[in-house]
């Protein structure tokens, strides 16, 4: 596979290489686990309306091979699409959210605890923080996260849902010329959870103008939190740290 070209978009961590005829992708990582946690989630998305690549291959050494899913990044849209993306954005996220049957959890009880084994691991990038935490150490943010827990935890019960868990827009492929959302990518920590675990990612996404400009300069991140609990944007932009 040494043909193959090097996709350089995205923070995974993983190796991921496109097919001569672009009809496939190839992830690798040191990371069997979370790999093997990425090959799960699409085999089960398969079994339900939205759409995700498919798994053709898979190694126990850390290797999953994919069909292309069509489309063009949510990130990758001219601004003239911006109102129009967020408009599928938004409807995806109900569809996605009133999946049945998720095999997968990912609630607080799942990723406090993996937040805190990463930060002893010294997995935790500091110096990657969002503008309102930088300066601030990891320890520092977990004891804000331990704080908020119980208050986040209660709304999650009554908010639970099937959550992409990095529901950034480079990982939502749009068709181009519908904007209609032709499927998902990385979607390694897919489970049930509160939905504003996608609703804060997304709002991130799309209010940061050095990241995604064409939606910077938009009120785009504006229509995403109107469908929000502000202080739940907050816990799980701050959960996200971590990961």
């Amino acid at each position: 596979m040494d043909d193959w070209t090097p996709v350089t978009t995205g923070l995974s961590g993983a190796r991921v290489r496109r097919s001569p005829d672009g009809r496939h992708h190839r992830k690798t990582s040191a990371d069997v686990t979370a790999l093997a946690a990425e090959r799960d989630r699409l085999l089960w998305l398969a079994t339900t309306p939205v759409g995700a690549p498919e798994v053709v291959d898979w190694s126990d050494t850390g290797a999953l091979v994919t069909t292309t899913l069509p489309g063009t990044p949510a990130s990758d849209l001219p601004p003239t699409a911006v109102p129009a993306a967020i408009a599928a954005l938004l409807a995806f996220l109900d569809v996605l959210h009133a999946l049945p049957d998720c095999p997968f959890d990912r609630r607080l009880a799942i990723t406090v605890p993996e937040a805190a084994a990463h930060v002893a691991a010294g997995l935790v990038d500091e110096s990657d923080f969002d503008a309102p935490r930088l300066g601030r150490t990891a320890p520092d943010l977990l004891d804000l996260l331990r704080a908020g827990h119980d208050r986040a935890a209660a709304h999650e019960e009554r908010d639970l849902a099937v959550c992409h868990g990095d529901f950034s827009l480079p990982n939502v492929l749009l068709d181009p010329d519908t904007l209609g959302v032709t499927g998902i990518l990385d979607v390694g920590r897919l489970g049930l959870a509160d939905r504003h675990q996608d609703l804060a990612l997304l709002a991130r996404s799309a209010g940061d103008p050095d990241l995604n400009p064409a939606y910077g300069a938009t009120p785009a991140a504006h229509e995403v939190l109107a469908r929000t609990d502000p202080w739940r944007v907050d816990y799980y932009q701050l959960l996200d740290e971590f990961f």
